[in-house]
């Protein structure tokens, strides 16, 4: 009798001991389930977040040429300051106007006293927010250095002959108008017309 009793316990004990082993050999699934599980979670997550981030930067160039037009066809002066490096764009057209003109006036004494200064006053002309729309709609104006008129043309820009809009490296856009190109250039979280590109053949600023 003591014996089958002792076996009995003996029972209950193993059965207890195996139950428990498989409670916390279960428990122990379960949270491992649940780690997998986050992790999983996670990555899709930032999965997700990188695509997002991806679209949103391939979008960006021409979300801001897109605002940059608005500016220009509406006047704003701050708008336009805020996403054009004008001092850029000044020493890109200058530099392209005197490798052409200095090119072709070699040996002219009265140009190399007078042609950059006039260069450089006809640039300052073109290369501000009034005169920007001016430059972009009549670019051979600035090409055979006639100086801008002082009416008002910002409505006259002529989108429609634009010929293409694409990266050309991660952080540089060029849109190609008929006769001339704006290249834009990412700086911080936005886009500036850093580059005027009066595609004057020889010259490469």
């Amino acid at each position: 009798m003591r014996t089958r009793i002792a076996l009995q316990k003996q029972f209950v004990r193993n059965y207890g001991d195996a139950h428990a082993s498989s409670r916390r050999f279960l428990l122990s699934n379960m949270r491992n389930i649940r780690v997998v599980m986050f992790k999983m979670r996670l990555i899709r997550w930032l999965a997700l977040i990188c695509v997002v981030v991806l679209i949103a930067y391939g979008v960006s160039p021409y979300f801001s040429f897109w605002r940059f037009t608005a500016a220009l066809r509406s006047g704003d002066t701050k708008a336009l300051s805020s996403r054009v490096d004008f001092p850029a764009v000044r020493a890109s057209l200058k530099k392209q106007l005197v490798a052409r003109f200095a090119s072709a006036a070699t040996g002219h004494k009265r140009w190399n006293k007078l042609g950059p200064t006039l260069i450089d006053a006809i640039v300052d002309a073109y290369a501000t927010p009034d005169g920007l729309a001016a430059l972009i709609s009549n670019p051979s104006a600035l090409k055979d250095l006639r100086p801008r008129r002082q009416a008002p043309i910002a409505k006259g820009v002529n989108w429609s002959q634009l010929r293409y809009a694409l990266f050309t490296s991660p952080r540089t856009f060029v849109v190609d108008r008929k006769g001339i190109k704006l290249r834009f250039r990412l700086s911080g979280l936005s886009w500036r017309l850093y580059e005027l590109d009066l595609d004057l053949g020889g010259t490469k600023s």
